[in-house]
């Protein structure tokens, strides 16, 4: 049986910000057990998380990157598959965390130098006084495509939004940005989204809890998204950040202020190839599919329907100022205004 934590009303007090925090320093190794870590994005380097050479004098320098359990996490990837690190003189190993909050201890003990966390858990930790800003876009979710989406049982008799009144939906982190943008969903179709139920639930674990009724809905990613509609779940929305105001960018590349600070050649260079990726994927977005069926150990029936992925390491304060807005509409956000230099801190040179 799936085990599930965390459940809440949302009738009652949000969860403060701090607690998503300090709950994912707790869980982090649990985490890193069920998503997988360690994994490697390119051939050569040492595997550790530590680096060498300065990215600044022709060295190759190796650094770990913190990404989610999600086909967005592929980037890395499928930019070292590319060529793009290496062109850059970085060789990049992957480790996978649960969700943004999740790669806090991970930055802050040098275990992971980068990370792709969305952008609302920056932004609670620097409320904390957390130092470990944004400094580059990283995907972002549109299109008519399914990419972040609220999907029913396929026997629960949710049908449409209006029948989640009451329910329960597991979200990868409570008090955090699936659930900001779930609430902005069921909001505007006139659903009181302070009467719904969420539940804290690891991604892979979705498929199994929606379909054995042990919640009534989820916002997953891919590639458990296409394996819970592939299993006649409902899907009720493809995208509830959507909803969010000005449609924010939703995730970010970060890292600790005093890394960025060390280390501006090596985040560029990181940037620089990201970037190049990024906009390889949308010149050809068959050819990132083409890598997870290959090479990013996708079955090529989910990877083929992978769609309303935006990869860009474009983003602005403007961003940073979206999110706070809607995290203190839906009271997600309880504290006062965010400082942005200290939750964005864009690469320059």
């Amino acid at each position: 049986m799936t085990k599930m934590s965390c459940v809440r009303k949302s009738s009652q007090s949000r969860v403060n910000p701090k607690f998503v925090v300090t709950r994912a320093l707790v869980g982090v190794a649990s985490i890193a057990l069920v998503a997988g870590c360690g994994s490697s994005a390119s051939s050569s380097g040492n595997g550790g998380g530590g680096s060498s050479g300065n990215g600044g004098g022709g060295g190759v320098t190796t650094i770990t990157v913190g990404t989610v359990p999600a086909v967005s996490g592929a980037i890395i990837g499928y930019a070292a598959d590319k060529g793009y690190f290496s062109k850059h003189n970085l060789d990049v190993k992957t480790k996978e965390l649960n969700g943004g909050a999740a790669a806090v201890p991970a930055l802050q003990g040098n275990a992971i130098q980068v990370a792709q966390s969305n952008v609302l858990s920056v932004i609670q930790g620097a409320n904390q006084g957390l130092n470990v800003p944004c400094f580059a876009g990283a995907v972002n979710f549109g299109g008519d495509g399914v990419s972040l989406p609220l999907i029913a049982g396929a026997k629960g008799g949710v049908t449409k939004a209006s029948d989640l009144a009451g329910k329960s939906i597991a979200v990868n982190a409570t008090g955090g940005v699936n659930e900001l943008a779930t609430d902005a969903y069921l909001a505007s179709q006139g659903v009181d989204y302070k009467q719904v139920k969420y539940v804290a639930m690891p991604y892979p674990n979705m498929p199994q809890a929606v379909g054995a009724g042990q919640v009534d809905a989820v916002v997953p990613v891919d590639p458990f998204a296409a394996q819970i509609l592939g299993k006649g779940g409902k899907l009720l929305t493809n995208n509830v950040a959507a909803s969010v105001a000005g449609k924010p960018i939703y995730a970010c590349w970060n890292a600790s202020g005093d890394w960025l600070a060390k280390n501006p050649a090596v985040a560029k260079n990181f940037v620089d190839a990201l970037t190049e990726a990024s906009a390889a994927t949308t010149a050809d977005f068959t050819s990132f599919k083409e890598y997870l069926k290959t090479k990013g150990n996708t079955p090529a029936a989910v990877a083929d329907n992978v769609t309303g992925l935006d990869f860009t390491t474009t983003m602005s304060n403007d961003d940073i100022m979206k999110w706070q807005d809607a995290g203190k509409k839906y009271g997600i956000l309880t504290s006062g205004n965010v400082d942005n230099a200290k939750a964005y801190q864009p690469v320059t040179g």
